[in-house]
């Protein structure tokens, strides 16, 4: 992770990933430290994501629900549930692809096709 930078308030994270990738999540963001389930995770306040600068991404999910779920090597979890309202997730990795997620439905487009615009 080369920088992180968010929202006050949780509504915004900007994560920027080696190579250019950019990952955006507009709307409600849950990181979590530790398990991802019982007993129970521990919330990341919105100010301290910067932690996450220099961890490495360990896997990435993108659910057909629109959901993501990020592991990173610090133990940390980045969890959006991508069909609720107002949430907007956009992967771009410039001159290969950009995905985007909006109300549980996702795109991809590769260079060349119309965009889904910024997020």
């Amino acid at each position: 992770m080369l920088a992180v930078t968010g929202a006050p308030d949780g509504s915004r994270l900007d994560l920027t990933l080696g190579g250019g990738t950019r990952l955006v999540v507009v709307g409600p963001v849950r990181i979590t430290h530790g398990p991802a389930t019982a007993p129970a995770p521990v919330d990341l306040p919105a100010g301290e994501t910067d932690t996450l600068v220099g961890a490495t991404v360990l896997s990435a999910v993108a659910f057909r629900s629109g959901s993501l779920r990020v592991v990173f090597s610090t133990g940390h979890h980045l969890n959006v549930r991508g069909a609720d309202p107002g949430v907007r997730v956009e992967l771009c990795r410039p001159g290969e692809f950009t995905w985007v997620s909006q109300h549980g439905a996702g795109r991809l487009t590769e260079p060349g096709e119309p965009g889904p615009g910024p997020a």
